[in-house]
Formats: C-alpha cells, structure tokens, sequence
C-alpha cells in the first residue's frame, strides 16, 4: 500500500492573511459630494482610512468606526497610493489606534 498524496499543487499552503492599509486624511471627505461626518460626533473631517481588502473604512478621532461603501478600492488606490501604515490583522488593532492617535482620547481634536 503507498502513502496517498495529493494530485495538486496549493501554492499558498498558509491561511491568506489580510493587510490593512492607513492613510490619515486630514481634510473633508466628499467622494458623493456630499461632506462625510461622523454619526458619533459631527466631525468634518481628520479621518484615519482603513482599506482591507476591497473595503475602505473611515475612522475619526473618537473611535467612530464605519465602512464607508461610496469609498471603493479602486478609489483608495486612486487617492492614496502610497499608505503610511500597513498591518496584517493578526496584529493588536487597538494598539495601532492608540499610537496612531485614533483610540478617542483626542476626540475633537484636529491637526492643522
């Protein structure tokens, strides 16, 4: 009797692991042309965008976080093609808000 083996290849043997990519955006945001604000407490603008995989979520200051479906891939990739700040999601996500500054300790805050 002969050991079984596999009649393919898996090229990626390893679980996929997801990249989030950051890209602080210190302006408005009006990808409908309408002004994004945040539901939690009005803020205009100062986002932390997020894109994992096809998604783009916006974060503010207060740790309002929301995806945002009229901020596709494709315009994440149009817009910011270099990000700041990249991890894999097996990373601590609460620690990377907190260096980042968008854990809500400076809820109101903005950056000129």
């Amino acid at each position: 009797m002969t050991d079984y083996e596999p009649t393919f290849h898996d090229p990626h043997p390893e679980p996929h692991r997801s990249v989030i990519r950051a890209v602080p955006h210190p302006g408005e945001l009006d990808a409908r042309g309408i002004p994004i604000i945040c539901p939690n407490c009005r803020a205009r603008r100062d986002w932390l965008l997020l894109n994992v995989r096809h998604q783009v979520f916006v974060r503010c200051r207060c740790a309002a976080e929301w995806h945002e479906p009229d901020l596709t891939r494709a315009y994440f990739d149009q817009h910011f093609t270099a990000p700041e700040y990249e991890w894999d999601e097996w990373d601590d996500y609460d620690t990377a808000m907190l260096s980042l500054g968008y854990d809500g300790l400076l809820a109101g805050t903005t950056w000129d």
